[in-house]
């Protein structure tokens, strides 16, 4: 049975935050376009940020409907609402100061109806911030809500060019930001680089250490652990002392304790490394 297949719209509204799902019908409409949406918050403009199709069963409840395009009028809104957040930033990042909460104020958002001011932070540690809240309602008279984001999502918002030199991944076309971790290093042999090498400008793990890491694990899964003992064609038997995963090698030393480097294809459909590495069949 063939499950029904739902357009979707996603659309942003803060760039620190997450994109959500409507439905784009009855608009002609590309990445970059701006769009009026009901939300649970009230009327919202959104950015939106790509196409899709999903299983009309994976959704909790029915899409909601784009209202329409920004008019003048409102883009008009949108470009004071602009001019005022250094001003809300700074207001805010001063009143935290006078409170001494360890906390930095990154970003500020009015709401499209103007009713409601949303303040992105960064924190190490848990911080009561309800003093704060209430400082800052007492002076922008709208509904305050603070929302704490991450070093990663800090770079997201701010941009900046990385070591390989080209401005962070997180902060252009990368979307979602997945769990990047220590055995994404281990699986492609990176220990030895240390943790300055290894890290984004956000501090913590490089997210490009996600993007090879199911070829390395579907390669590594092929080819003999280390202290495996193995047979060779053309060098006899010999202990696995390391693996060169990027490569298709194998280093063995033989029963003379000789350190010989073999080719290991691990035959994965369409792994470049095999096809390049055409010597592993005769080892």
């Amino acid at each position: 049975m063939t499950m029904a297949q739902v357009k979707i719209v996603e659309i942003q509204f803060h760039s620190w935050d997450r994109s959500y799902f409507f439905s784009p019908t009855g608009f002609d409409l590309k990445v970059g376009d701006r769009a009026v949406v009901e939300t649970s918050m009230g009327l919202e403009v959104g950015k939106i940020m790509g196409f899709g199709q999903v299983e009309e069963t994976e959704l909790e409840e029915s899409l909601s409907l784009i209202k329409r395009l920004p008019t003048v009028s409102d883009l008009q809104v949108l470009t004071k609402q602009a001019e005022k957040k250094p001003d809300a930033i700074k207001t805010a990042r001063d009143i935290v100061h006078e409170l001494g909460l360890p906390m930095k104020i990154i970003d500020a958002s009015f709401s499209f109806d103007d009713t409601r001011l949303v303040f992105a932070f960064t924190a190490g540690s848990r911080v009561d911030f309800r003093e704060l809240v209430r400082k800052l309602q007492g002076v922008f008279n709208r509904q305050i809500r603070l929302q704490q984001i991450g070093s990663r999502d800090v770079v997201a918002q701010n941009g900046g060019l990385g070591p390989c030199g080209r401005v962070a991944c997180c902060a252009t076309w990368l979307k979602e930001l997945g769990n990047v971790n220590s055995d994404f290093i281990a699986v492609q042999q990176l220990e030895h680089r240390g943790s300055d090498r290894l890290s984004g400008l956000c501090g913590r793990l490089k997210c490009c250490l996600a993007y090879e890491a199911e070829g390395y694990q579907a390669c590594g899964k092929k080819m003999p652990e280390i202290g495996a003992q193995i047979k060779t064609k053309n060098y006899g038997a010999g202990t696995v002392i390391a693996r060169n995963i990027l490569m298709h090698e194998l280093t063995i030393k033989d029963q003379d304790g000789k350190k010989v480097n073999i080719p290991f294809g691990c035959k994965r459909v369409g792994c470049s490394g095999c096809v390049a590495n055409k010597r592993a069949k005769d080892s």
